[in-house]
């Protein structure tokens, strides 16, 4: 992993999207913290859906991939090319589809088909589609694991992944077996940390959370090994709930020094 490679992912400051000044707040504090780049979360966008490119200038940022809904994309695939390109991005990431039922193996074919004609749609303007995941897919249909029909059926030039580690691991699979899996289509891994929190004395079980980088226990160390062996283009730092003090700046920033201290020579 180099340090030009970790990104933020803009839902780690969602709390800061809902208004154009604390989107330069937050991009500023991105940079100040050292990221070079961010995935752009389609949920929240500048006041009357701006584009973000002066945002990102005027804070030295790069777009690293744009994050959007499938049934969003296939409503208007040019508009979303379209964006990709003012921002000088070639990645589009498939954050879920709404339509799809995991459960349903010909649901699920599908949806990959729809993929498959969207990654030629992209390909032909220089964008290469991925797919993250969550843990949805990691549900059991027709023999198999949900998410394992979806790449059996997508085409490998075509359609990539981006794998959210902390989804995975949540589902109960592994996030280095996955990684080894994908192999080449692997071209981002978003990174959280998985912590344990609440309970009490009546009610001692405690619920999973994602939190900052370094502080919970997801194998990050095996994870970037692991992805940079097969190539791994981006790591992106998706601290989106349960924010240290709730402070979301405060998470982006520790996540980047534990992943520039811990993996960058």
């Amino acid at each position: 992993m180099k340090k030009r490679q970790i990104a933020l992912n803009t839902e780690s400051v969602l709390d800061y999207l809902n208004s154009d000044s604390r989107i330069r707040i937050a991009l500023k504090a991105a940079k100040d913290a050292g990221y070079e780049a961010v995935e752009l979360w389609h949920v929240m966008t500048p006041e009357n859906n701006a584009s973000w490119k002066p945002f990102l200038d005027e804070a030295g940022l790069a777009c690293a991939a744009l994050h959007e809904l499938y049934e969003e994309v296939i409503e208007d695939p040019e508009r979303i090319i379209a964006k990709a390109k003012s921002l000088d991005c070639d990645i589009l990431a498939i954050g879920r589809s709404r339509d799809t039922v995991w459960e349903d193996e010909e649901s699920v074919k599908k949806f990959a088909a729809g993929m498959n004609e969207l990654g030629r749609r992209c390909c032909g303007d220089g964008i290469r589609l991925l797919y993250h995941n969550h843990n949805t897919e990691f549900v059991h249909t027709a023999g198999k694991v949900a998410l394992d029909i979806f790449f059996e059926e997508t085409a490998p030039d075509l359609v990539g992944s981006e794998l959210d580690a902390y989804w995975v691991q949540l589902s109960g699979a592994n996030p280095v077996s996955w990684i080894q899996k994908l192999g080449s289509r692997l071209k981002v891994v978003h990174l959280k940390d998985v912590a344990i929190v609440g309970g009490d004395r009546e009610h001692f079980i405690k619920r999973p959370v994602c939190t900052t980088l370094g502080l919970g226990n997801l194998d990050i160390a095996s994870i970037v090994k692991t992805a940079d062996a097969v190539g791994c283009e981006w790591y992106i730092v998706e601290t989106c709930t349960d924010w240290i003090d709730n402070d979301s700046i405060r998470c982006a920033r520790e996540s980047y020094d534990y992943l520039a201290d811990s993996f960058c020579g």
